[in-house]
């Protein structure tokens, strides 16, 4: 049986592109090569490539997503969304092209991927789990501020969030205490999308939680505990090292056993597969839902490999079994 190929893509069309090349970079070492043979593919505006070992840019063609090296036509068995943070993965458009020329792919498909990184859908979508959730409403770029001002000041109340809807590694998130700083942060948020979210603040400890599927069974990982310097889990907190994370969380086993079962709840009821991450605020002793992350943060300090390596299992080896689950279930020649 030959080496499956597999294309690891990174990078993408938003602010996160940074982000996903450093969690790539890492995934690439876990992945095993005597296993596969690992293409690293940048997704960008501009292009598709791989950059080979003379640092030659290889250009992907788009019609059937294959590449040619060495003389070789190179078609992948499988594509690794892993390290691909934003659109066009998070948000599901790489999986639907994907879907069209019958490439299989690890992580959430289509619906889910679309559902859970449109914030307020996805709440809306998991009402029915009986989760709790901030009260919240859309603003939108083309709405007059007047109108976006008044209608936050009639549904919500202080302090708040405002941040992207269709976003993540929370650039342009503000929390807003007095109403002069509102339209500020409106303006923060515009400039990385077309809707944001306004949502009221929670107090609370703020926790995240992994959850997988490997064999058919659906499992949460240990939960982390995210203590932030910046008062909020914001961008300098997340990659600058202003947040101490507490992996596992201070919790009591029933406190911990609950918030997974909501995390298991919610990743099944979004239709998420593979690999995923539920964000929740601990308040008066209820779990507030914030967020689902289809592509969670892959270098060695983020949140889901401290959790792997917390349940007793090597990051390599979780990962390598989360692709050869989806080899498994091709037939190769």
């Amino acid at each position: 049986m030959k080496k499956p190929n597999i294309a690891l893509l990174t990078g993408g069309f938003s602010a996160e592109a940074n982000i996903s090349e450093l969690s790539a970079k890492k995934v690439f070492e876990w992945i095993d090569k005597s296993k596969y043979n690992v293409w690293l593919i940048y997704i960008t505006n501009d292009k598709w490539f791989y950059v080979d070992e003379s640092n030659n840019e290889i250009n992907v063609n788009k019609d059937d997503f294959s590449l040619t090296a060495n003389n070789k036509k190179i078609s992948f068995d499988l594509a690794v969304f892993f390290p691909l943070h934003g659109t066009p993965a998070e948000d599901g458009k790489l999986q639907g092209y994907l879907e069209m020329l019958s490439i299989p792919y690890t992580g959430c498909g289509v619906l889910a991927s679309a559902i859970t990184f449109d914030k307020q859908a996805c709440k809306t979508f998991i009402k029915h789990t009986g989760v709790a959730m901030a009260k919240s409403i859309i603003c939108y770029k083309k709405q007059l501020r007047t109108e976006q001002l008044n209608t936050i000041e009639k549904e919500l109340r202080l302090p708040v969030f405002v941040k992207p809807n269709k976003n993540g590694s929370s650039y342009g998130v503000s929390k807003v205490l007095i109403k002069e700083n509102i339209s500020e942060a409106l303006d923060k948020s515009f400039d990385f999308d077309n809707e944001v979210i306004v949502e009221e603040y929670i107090e609370g400890r703020e926790f995240s939680c992994g959850v997988y599927q490997l064999n058919g069974k659906t499992t949460a990982l240990p939960p982390t505990e995210i203590i932030s310097q910046t008062g909020f889990f914001d961008y300098e907190a997340k990659y600058m090292g202003k947040s101490s994370e507490v992996t596992p969380a201070n919790l009591s086993e029933e406190k911990t056993a609950e918030m997974q079962s909501w995390a298991v709840k919610i990743f099944n009821a979004t239709g998420c597969r593979t690999l995923s991450r539920v964000d929740f605020i601990l308040n008066n002793d209820t779990f507030y839902f914030l967020e689902v992350n289809t592509t969670p943060g892959m270098t060695n300090e983020s949140l889901v490999p401290q959790q792997v390596r917390a349940a007793g299992m090597d990051v390599s080896v979780f990962i390598n079994k989360l692709i050869e689950e989806q080899i498994l279930q091709q037939k190769f020649d």
